[in-house]
């Protein structure tokens, strides 16, 4: 409901679909690896949306992620397909390490 609202009231033309699917995968990722309390925002900037989550834990290395994985030639491995996904489907993401956690953004 919380990404919804603010796509009403920002009145923000975007894949719907996609914000919410990008914002899911942040978010359990922050959930499964980070520490509580986590914390998302929404913004519409000049580029476009924006949505974070921060969390509290030491977060990771975005440089050591590989993007060139096959979907299909690996349908058992686990982990790291959220993040692909996000990769394929903003404009822009990124991990941002700060002094309370880690945050973890995309746009579109």
């Amino acid at each position: 409901m919380f990404l919804s609202e603010a796509l009403e009231r920002f009145d923000v033309d975007v894949d719907r679909e996609a914000a919410y699917l990008l914002m899911s995968e942040i978010a359990s990722n922050a959930a499964r690896h980070g520490k509580e309390p986590i914390d998302v925002s929404i913004s519409v900037e000049e580029e476009g949306l924006r949505v974070s989550v921060l969390d509290r834990g030491a977060g990771f290395d975005p440089e050591e992620l590989r993007f060139d994985r096959d979907f299909s030639s690996h349908p058992q491995a686990e982990g790291g397909w959220g993040l692909q996904v996000v990769h394929n489907l903003s404009s822009e993401w990124g991990v941002q390490r700060r002094d309370d956690g880690t945050e973890v953004w995309f746009r579109l």
